[in-house]
């Protein structure tokens, strides 16, 4: 007996039955072995109904708490944001007034900036959870490799940078004319303009809130055409179902955080240093105008121009290219305007026709009497009732040409689509039809060879 309870072959064999007694022994034992064996993987392959349930509930589950937690980091990281530009604008003024609520404000930003890497570590960790449950791993380091950990490391690296609270002292002195306004350091405002970095986090929690990721015949649509739904996905969806409120948008946000940047950057300049003045610099480089009456003096305020004026020619060529989709016809409207053009030029080379015919018949009838004024009066209006004519068969056949669009293109599809299914069919039935062309020659053959052989049988 075997460990299973099952009984072994291990009978002894005449020795006359010889070889092939011994290879209806193996293949018996083959078959049991694969018998046996197979038991085993049947149960472990197949999952109860009870499991894919759990699993898609728990799915859900994950999904909502994404949902959630990417909605609360986006809200610590613009709050964090916010906070910088009004500590920013704050310290313009006299800094020893100041002083006790600026440095609360660094340290609610510290303290926001914590919180925001320990939800950004729980949201990676609910992404590992989720990718286990849909490829049902059971060891979370068979779903982490050293990419992902890599870009753990950066999102976490980047959101991770703010103006740090440090020690400092407020020293109260009469402030001199000609002495410059104190402001932050260079540190202060290189880490101030970095945290604007941000603002990545804004596509992934549109991704995450939008109906796309959402809805089931997207997903199953999606997955079916290899489509993978990542933010460039919604926003191609967004630019095309409102392209004018994405444009204006993101013009008006870029304008108003270039020109505080600018401003920031720009601060121990008299011409470009205020707010209102780099709010009047930026949409001249956005628009590539360019007076040249204001111009940075900082490398971080030409940084900040050059990345405005390549913004600029983006948003522009977008803005044509929303635009002349916009003053295309549609389908419908295409097919009624060509429809009344082709009835319009039809009309017009029928009249040219019947001028150049009316023409004609007058120059024959004066040609008759001999007046030779008329002849070259009617000659003249022959020819410009020709060249009128030819205008109009080239105008008709001008619009045809342009009529051939991809609705035309795929009507002429459907045509010879429907003629070759046609040949095909015709192409069959001819096949037949030679086959009993053959089945009847030979039949033919056959009876003449029978009354050819049959007199000789005869005989």
């Amino acid at each position: 007996m075997g460990r299973s309870g099952c009984p072994l072959f291990t009978t002894c064999l005449p020795a006359s039955r010889g070889k092939s007694a011994r290879n209806d022994m193996q293949s018996k034992e083959l078959t049991e072995i694969s018998i046996l064996s197979s038991k085993p993987k049947v149960d472990i392959l197949r999952e109860p109904a009870s499991e894919n349930l759990r699993k898609l509930k728990k799915r859900k589950v994950l999904v909502e708490q994404k949902k959630r937690l990417s909605a609360w980091i986006l809200f610590l990281a613009l709050l964090g944001i916010v906070l910088m530009v009004v500590h920013t604008e704050l310290l313009r003024f006299d800094n020893c007034k100041w002083f006790v609520y600026l440095y609360l404000m660094k340290c609610t930003i510290s303290f926001s900036t914590i919180i925001l890497l320990i939800l950004i570590i729980a949201f990676h960790v609910k992404e590992i959870k989720l990718f286990m449950t849909d490829n049902s791993l059971v060891h979370w380091r068979i779903a982490v490799n050293s990419k992902m950990l890599g870009w753990i490391f950066l999102e976490i690296l980047v959101c991770a940078i703010h103006p740090f609270p440090y020690e400092q002292r407020c020293k109260e002195k009469e402030v001199k004319q000609s002495e410059p306004m104190v402001f932050m350091s260079e540190v202060d405002i290189f880490l101030s303009i970095l945290m604007f970095l941000r603002v990545y986090l804004l596509p992934r929690t549109v991704l995450l809130h939008s109906k796309v990721l959402v809805d089931a015949s997207y997903r199953s649509i999606g997955a079916l055409n290899k489509i993978k739904f990542q933010y460039q996905f919604v926003v191609k969806i967004l630019m095309n179902t409102c392209p004018g409120r994405v444009l204006l948008i993101l013009t008006i946000s870029l304008w108003v955080v270039s020109s505080w940047v600018l401003s920031v950057c720009e601060r121990d300049s008299q011409s470009t240093g205020n707010l209102s003045s780099a709010m009047w610099l930026i949409p001249i480089t956005f628009l590539t105008i360019g007076y040249g009456d204001m111009v940075p003096q900082s490398v971080c305020g030409k940084m900040v121009c050059l990345f405005t004026g390549v913004m600029g020619v983006g948003c522009t060529a977008l803005i044509v290219a929303v635009a002349a989709q916009k003053l295309e016809f549609t389908k419908a409207e295409k097919h009624v305007h060509n429809f009344m053009m082709d009835i319009r030029y039809m009309k017009q080379i029928k009249c040219a026709a019947a001028n150049v015919l009316g023409e004609a018949w007058l120059l024959h009838k004066h040609t008759k009497h001999g007046d030779m004024s008329k002849i070259r009066l009617h000659q003249r209006q022959l020819l410009g009732a020709i060249h009128v004519f030819r205008r109009k068969r080239i105008k008709h056949k001008n619009l045809k040409d342009q009529v051939n669009a991809m609705v035309d293109i795929s009507k002429m599809q459907m045509i010879m689509t429907d003629l070759d299914c046609n040949f095909t069919s015709s192409h069959h039935d001819l096949e037949k039809r030679i086959d009993q062309l053959d089945k009847k020659l030979d039949e033919i053959s056959r009876l003449i060879m029978t009354a050819i052989e049959s007199p000789q049988l005869s005989h």
